[in-house]
Parts: C-alpha cells; sequence; structure tokens
C-alpha cells in the first residue's frame, strides 16, 4: 500500500511556522513589558527615596532654595513616571495583541492537527481492509486449488 500522505501538509507545515512565529514575538513582548515595568519600579524607587530626603530637609529646616529644588525634581520624576505609566500601558496592549495572535495561530494549527489525524485514521482503516481483502484473496485461492485437487 502507498506511503500516508496528508494533502494539506504544506499549509499545516505554514501554520505550525506562523505559530512559532507568534510564539517569539510573544516571548519578545513579555521581555519588553518586563523592562519596562522595572523601569517604572525604579522611578518610583526614586521618589520614594528623594521624597523622603525633601522631608528630611523641612524638618532639618533647610534653605527654600534647597526645598524648591527638591520640589521641583520630584515634579519631573512624577512625570517620568506618568509617562512610563503610559507606556506600560502600551506595551500591555501589545502583548495581549501578541498572545491573541499566537491563540489564533494554534487554534488554526490544531484544526489541520485533527483533520491530519483523522485522515491518517482513514488510512489505516483502508489500509485494514486492504490487507484483509489480500489475506481473503489468498485464502480463498487456496482453499479453491485445494478443492480442485480432492474433485
Amino acid at each position: 500500500m502507498k506511503k500516508f500522505v496528508f494533502r494539506q501538509e504544506p499549509l499545516y507545515e505554514f501554520r505550525k511556522l506562523l505559530e512559532e512565529l507568534s510564539q517569539i514575538e510573544l516571548a519578545s513582548a513579555l521581555k519588553r513589558l518586563d523592562e519596562e515595568e522595572a523601569k517604572l519600579s525604579v522611578l518610583k524607587g526614586i521618589y520614594r527615596k528623594s521624597s523622603g530626603e525633601a522631608d528630611e530637609l523641612k524638618e532639618k529646616g533647610a534653605p527654600v532654595s534647597d526645598i524648591r529644588m527638591y520640589h521641583d525634581y520630584l515634579s519631573a520624576v512624577k512625570r517620568h513616571i506618568a509617562e512610563q505609566e503610559g507606556l506600560l500601558r502600551k506595551f500591555r496592549e501589545v502583548f495581549e495583541k501578541k498572545r491573541d495572535e499566537l491563540l489564533e495561530a494554534s487554534r488554526n494549527k490544531k484544526v489541520l492537527e485533527i483533520m491530519k489525524e483523522k485522515s491518517y485514521g482513514e488510512y489505516i482503516v483502508q489500509a485494514e481492509k486492504t490487507e484483509q481483502k489480500i489475506t481473503d484473496d489468498m485464502v480463498s485461492s487456496r482453499f479453491k486449488r485445494s478443492g480442485s485437487d480432492e474433485v
């Protein structure tokens, strides 16, 4: 009997490749998202530390110019935090989009996997039928030969 050939194999391989590419893109998006979250964490840490230092200066009775300088610095850090939070939202959206693309690619590949398995199952059934027919023909021809020898 002929070797099993899945007619949709090229399409299956293409969809498998798309799924792999989607996995790579998702991993990249996740890495970038983690990096941006780390940047935000660092900025918030800087703000907390600087805010504490500014409070200490106020308690010690530091000159107004020093306190003003810290206030301006804290305002700038707050702006950077807000900008970073905006960037983080955008990177989360990109991550979600890449995740949805991966899910879609996986579904598309899975459909073809199911079709391939079903096709292979049909091939096996057909191969068994063919093998049984050959066996039956052999038994039948032996029986006919042995029956004609006895007559």
